[in-house]
C-alpha cells in the first residue's frame, strides 16, 4: 500500500511529515495528500532530524512571494574552510489552479512538478559565506521564532531553518510585520542569486482572508489554500 501511494504522489522523501497546514478560519486541518511533500519541505524535517553534532551545516530559506506568483528557494552549505555552497530554486507564475499537492520534494530539496523550479548555484568565498551569515545572526534567524505566527500561502514572508554545530533553529518572518522589516539578509542572498528571474518584491497588499474566494463557505476554500503556523522552535505540529 505504501509503495502505491508513493507512486501515485510523487514522493521521493523518506520521512511523513509532521508539519500541518491550517485552515485561514483557524480549523486544524490535516493536509494528507496536497501538502505532504512541501510543507515538510518548509518545516526542514530532514535538516532537522539530521542535526547533531559533527553534523554538516546547513541553512535552508525560503522566500514565499504569493504561492501563485513565486517562491524561492535557498540551501546554504557550510564548509569547514568557511565557504558556502548555495543552490538555488525559483518557482514563478503558478497557474491558480495549481495545487501544493503537484509538489514532490527529492533528495537535497529538489523541488519538481509539471513544472521545474528555474535553478542556480554558486561558491561562496568565506568572505561571502561570512558576510551572510553575520547578516542572518543580525536578523535573528536562527530563532527562536515568534509562537502562533501565522504565513498565509498568499502573503509574503521568510523561513528560515538551519543546523549549525548540532544546534537546530527556527525563524520566520511575516510581511508587513516590524519582524519582516527587520531581515537583513534578504538583499545579500539576492545578489547571490543567478537565476534569471526578477525578485517578486513585497508589497501592500489586503489582508490575506480579504483576497481569498468571497463566494465559498467556510471550510470549502481552494485546496492550494494552505497557511503555515509557527511553533516555540518550528512549525507547528498538529
Amino acid at each position: 500500500m505504501m509503495r502505491i501511494m508513493a507512486a501515485a504522489l510523487g514522493l521521493t522523501l523518506g520521512m511523513v511529515s509532521t508539519a500541518w497546514a491550517q485552515r485561514a478560519e483557524r480549523t486544524v486541518d490535516q493536509p494528507i495528500v496536497r501538502s505532504l511533500n512541501w510543507f515538510s519541505y518548509v518545516a526542514a524535517e530532514d535538516i532537522r532530524a539530521a542535526c547533531r553534532p559533527g553534523g554538516r551545516n546547513r541553512v535552508r530559506l525560503i522566500y514565499n512571494a504569493l504561492w501563485e506568483e513565486q517562491v524561492r528557494a535557498y540551501e546554504l552549505f557550510l564548509q569547514p574552510d568557511g565557504t558556502a555552497g548555495l543552490k538555488i530554486g525559483v518557482l514563478a507564475d503558478q497557474a491558480p489552479a495549481t495545487t501544493v499537492s503537484s509538489i514532490t520534494i527529492g533528495e537535497l530539496g529538489d523541488i519538481t512538478a509539471p513544472w521545474r523550479m528555474r535553478r542556480g548555484q554558486r561558491l561562496l568565498t568565506a568572505a561571502q559565506a561570512g558576510d551572510l551569515m553575520a547578516a542572518l545572526q543580525a536578523s535573528a534567524a536562527f530563532g527562536p521564532p515568534r509562537d502562533g505566527l501565522r504565513l498565509p500561502d498568499n502573503d509574503f514572508w521568510w523561513t528560515v531553518a538551519s543546523c549549525r554545530d548540532g544546534v537546530w533553529g527556527f525563524q520566520a518572518y511575516h510581511y508587513p510585520t516590524d519582524r519582516f522589516a527587520n531581515v537583513k539578509f534578504a538583499e545579500k542572498l539576492f545578489s547571490f542569486d543567478n537565476v534569471g528571474v526578477a525578485v517578486n518584491r513585497p508589497r501592500i497588499l489586503e489582508p490575506a482572508e480579504l483576497r481569498r474566494d468571497p463566494n465559498l463557505r467556510p471550510g470549502r476554500e481552494r485546496a492550494d489554500r494552505w497557511m503555515l503556523v509557527v511553533g516555540k522552535d518550528g512549525l507547528r505540529a498538529r
